[in-house]
């Protein structure tokens, strides 16, 4: 193993290069939902690499090659949003894909720059990059608005029973298990074989965890139809993103939305349509709004259904409607966490090609966190599109909702890994929180998990279809619903204490 890591330790920065790049996206194929989850081992020749850099730039260097592969392999897709609004700038969807990685992939490279000091071995050089990867990974959830996708911790989701590490310490400790799990060779190589086998030990012992979690709790049958829970339909459309904002199928749409929240003999208490799924103003189309609420609804039923609006000081927003069935308004979320290139752009007077895809107009972030109280199912957290990847802040730990809701619209995505990297998400966020959380899409993946993140329906990508769900209980609250992230500084405390001493001991060693 050793005499191969050395023989990849190249002084030809182009053949480095691809060698990290190349790494990094093979890597990539642990994650959703590939799941190839021992490919992860393979982000260690770029550590390798790294660890032994000459420099701190050449450090760098490598874990930005390596962040490049494993950006432009697991976000390609978001550059298909391109090809969907505006298809005759194909063209630029290399660069857009390249865009996203290069700006994903300085996280990495910073965190490898910051590891390396000249007087350090190798063992501390490793032991500071576990931890400043995942710090940064961490940061990447706010800095610049945030955008925590891919993270590596999201390959704990192949299996039920390693996901349930997330009620512990959330996806950003899931992500701090898996690096430093995939450094293991490298400890072994290092001659600290007892820190290899800790590595390789801990994921191990959480899913032990994991599988005494879910024997302790009610079977996924009881959790399936739970006695006396209400119902609640989740309704995917299936609408092209090419003909959502047709006025002249505006009628088709809602007609096709209005039969499969009707069809059957269940009465559901709550209809629950996808993001904008009415492509409409409400103070426009309040007639033809206050009708289809009634035509989607049995007596006493509601319609809870994304709606975009303007505010009253004029500006859009992406907002979620409660209305009952005679079309009056009965609550109303304003989407918090905007999409950024998507919802508004940054920068727009530089980049006015981009008006083709979030309009010629910024939407505005709601300002609070309203819940919606819907009568016989509870309080209602509202999450539309990536709001719900933001792990500790889908909830106020004061105000715990009874289920979580995820209204999306993942038509802009086609049939790429995006819908799906999207429902391992949402997943985590309902281990993570303890929550019930439906996820109701457009064009797919509608979904409903329980708080342990066992699925309890779903609609496959680009059906049209409709899931009855009876709503499970709340769980008692998880420990990282409590702490938020407070274990998983306190995990990236202890191993760069470690690395401290290490050096403290290299440097009196050295004397």
């Amino acid at each position: 193993m050793q005499l191969l890591l050395n023989k990849l330790r190249t002084n030809n920065r182009i053949l480095g290069f691809s060698i990290d790049a190349v790494a990094g996206a093979l890597a990539s194929l642990a994650l959703p939902p590939v799941f190839f989850v021992t490919a992860i081992f393979i982000i260690a020749v770029p550590a390798w690499r790294a660890i032994h850099a000459p420099h701190r730039q050449a450090a760098a260097g490598v874990f930005f090659g390596a962040g490049l592969g494993w950006f432009l392999a697991s976000t390609y897709w978001v550059a298909h949003s391109l090809l969907v609004a505006a298809p005759a700038l194909w063209f630029l969807t290399p660069a857009v894909a390249l865009a996203l990685a290069v700006v994903l992939a300085a996280f990495w490279a910073l965190a490898a720059g910051l590891s390396w000091t000249a007087d350090s071995t190798a063992l501390v050089r490793l032991l500071r990059l576990i931890v400043l990867f995942a710090m940064l990974e961490w940061a990447r959830s706010f800095v610049a608005t945030g955008f925590p996708w891919n993270l590596m911790g999201s390959l704990f989701a192949v299996h039920i029973t390693s996901v349930q590490m997330a009620s512990i310490v959330g996806i950003y400790g899931l992500t701090l298990l898996a690096f430093g799990c995939a450094m293991a060779p490298l400890f072994w190589c290092l001659g600290r074989w007892w820190a290899a086998l800790l590595c390789l030990l801990l994921p191990l012992l959480g899913t032990g965890f994991g599988s005494a979690r879910l024997a302790a709790g009610p079977s996924l049958d009881a959790a399936i139809t739970p006695g006396n829970a209400p119902l609640v339909r989740l309704v995917q459309p299936s609408v092209p993103q090419s003909e959502k904002w047709n006025r002249q199928k505006r009628a088709d749409h809602l007609a096709r939305l209005v039969a499969l929240s009707r069809h059957g003999t269940a009465r559901p208490v709550v209809v629950i349509w996808p993001e904008t799924a009415f492509a409409g103003l409400p103070h426009q189309n309040q007639n033809l709004l206050a009708g289809t609420a009634g035509a989607a609804t049995s007596d006493a039923g509601y319609l809870l259904t994304g709606i975009p609006r303007f505010n009253g000081d004029g500006h859009p927003q992406n907002s979620a409607f409660l209305l009952d069935q005679n079309g009056a308004l009965r609550g109303l979320y304003d989407k918090r966490h905007l999409v950024p290139f998507g919802e508004y752009v940054p920068f727009r007077s530089l980049l006015p090609f981009l008006d083709i895809i979030a309009g010629p107009a910024d939407f505005v972030a709601g300002t609070q966190n309203r819940m919606i109280t819907v009568p016989h199912v509870g309080k209602v957290q509202m999450l539309i599109c990536y709001e719900v990847i933001f792990a500790g802040r889908v909830v106020d730990p004061e105000r715990r909702p009874d289920v979580m809701v995820n209204i999306t619209n993942d038509a802009w995505f086609g049939k790429t890994i995006g819908p799906w990297q999207h429902l391992y998400q949402a997943q985590l966020r309902a281990v993570e929180e303890g929550v019930p959380l439906l996820r109701v899409a457009n064009t797919g993946i509608t979904a409903a998990f329980d708080g342990y993140g066992r699925q309890l329906g779903v609609i496959p990508l680009g059906d049209k279809a409709y899931l009855d769900i009876t709503v499970p209980p709340v769980l008692t609250t998880p420990v990282f619903a409590r702490w938020g992230n407070g274990l998983f500084f306190i995990m990236c405390l202890v191993i760069a204490m470690i690395a401290r001493v290490v050096d403290h001991r290299q440097y009196v060693r050295n004397r």
